[in-house]
């Protein structure tokens, strides 16, 4: 009988593995784009990374459910394509553009509540149809 692969048995595994790699980009990406951060900006780094921790934290519940599991890990690929791609871009605007430097910076605020708005009904549908709230 042919085993399937490790991958196939554990999509909540990979998702939580994806949703790690991205929050770790995204404070990597945060934390080099500007000169200095102080303590006060831990509650913007938090908020970043906050989709992510969400998802992780969802897919862990998730354990057994594959049909489910699977639907969360191709959100989850979506979700950190387009978050990482508006922070590559900001990223890089910053280091290149020098007028760019001089004004406020908007997405680390506004990419992670936009990821939060999208991930919260789907997190409530997807608890409620799994575990059957």
């Amino acid at each position: 009988m042919v085993q399937p692969s490790p991958i196939a048995m554990r999509p909540a595994r990979l998702t939580v593995m994806l949703c790690a790699g991205s929050a770790l980009l995204t404070l990597v990406l945060a934390l080099t784009s500007v000169p200095s951060w102080r303590g006060s900006d831990i509650p913007f780094l938090l908020l970043a990374v906050s989709p992510y921790l969400a998802l992780a934290a969802l897919a862990a519940r998730l354990g057994r459910s594959r049909r489910w599991a699977w639907s969360l890990l191709s959100f989850s690929v979506a979700l950190s394509l387009a978050g990482m791609g508006c922070f590559v871009v900001d990223s890089w605007m910053f280091h290149t553009v020098a007028e760019y430097r001089m004004v406020q910076r908007f997405t680390v605020i506004v990419v992670p509540l936009l990821q939060l708005a999208v991930v919260a009904p789907i997190a409530l549908i997807t608890l409620v149809r799994c575990q059957g709230l």
